[in-house]
């Protein structure tokens, strides 16, 4: 992995002018430094988008601040001499053109819902919190029983499976995600259901609505 070109997309879209890089150190899978409070660590994602033939790298950087619900995740693609910033809700509407071509929609619903199941998403940059470093910012529902297994306080008739419709002329997507995040004496649960349409040449959109909204993880005893 060519950390150096991941450090400079960082500092183009995610860092703030003067933001200074400290304590860097790097192995082969794994690229660790400090931006003032925070630490940030970067690896390559597991997205499917990432075995994509036209994508060369993509990779999942969290800054953490060590407290709850306070650590940010950013995702890059980075194809030839490009970089793809998905916090940016401009570029990744760009990137639905290719739904049902190049891009694979579970791949796209994927990203969507790690990066943009937060409650604000309607900035130049989306910064999805995390209840901690260790924990994803969201996730995608693949199934109910998957869902059950994870959230089984949960009503799982709530979620569904991801759907696709249409092909390379224009896809319509419908999914679930999950955004796990931490209350005061809990853990707790927003359940987001989504439609996108895009591809054939047309950038994404998309409409989502809450199906259950901090739904707590309840004491067990005993």
């Amino acid at each position: 992995m060519d950390w150096d070109r991941v450090v400079a997309a960082l500092e183009r879209h995610a860092l703030a002018p003067g933001d200074a890089v400290g304590k860097r150190r790097e192995w082969e899978h794994v690229l660790t430094f400090t931006v003032g409070d925070y630490g940030y660590e970067a690896r390559p994602a597991d997205w499917l988008i990432g075995q994509a033939a036209w994508v060369d790298a993509a990779v999942r950087v969290v800054a953490d601040r060590f407290m709850d619900n306070f650590a940010i995740t950013y995702g890059l693609l980075f194809t030839g001499d490009q970089d793809l910033f998905l916090n940016d809700p401009a570029a990744i509407r760009e990137l639905g053109r290719g739904l049902g071509a190049e891009v694979d929609p579970l791949a796209y619903a994927e990203v969507l819902a790690e990066l943009y199941s937060g409650e604000h998403i309607d900035r130049s940059t989306v910064l999805p919190f995390s209840a901690t470093g260790g924990h994803r910012a969201g996730a995608l529902v693949r199934d109910r029983a998957q869902f059950a297994a994870e959230y089984e306080w949960v009503d799982p008739a709530l979620v569904s499976a991801p759907a696709v419709r249409g092909d390379g002329g224009g896809v319509e997507l419908e999914f679930c995600s999950v955004h796990y995040f931490l209350t005061e004496t809990k853990s707790a649960v927003d359940v987001l259901q989504w439609t996108v349409v895009g591809g054939g040449g047309r950038p994404a959109s998309w409409v989502r609505r809450y199906l259950a909204r901090g739904v707590e993880r309840p004491y067990r005893v005993g």
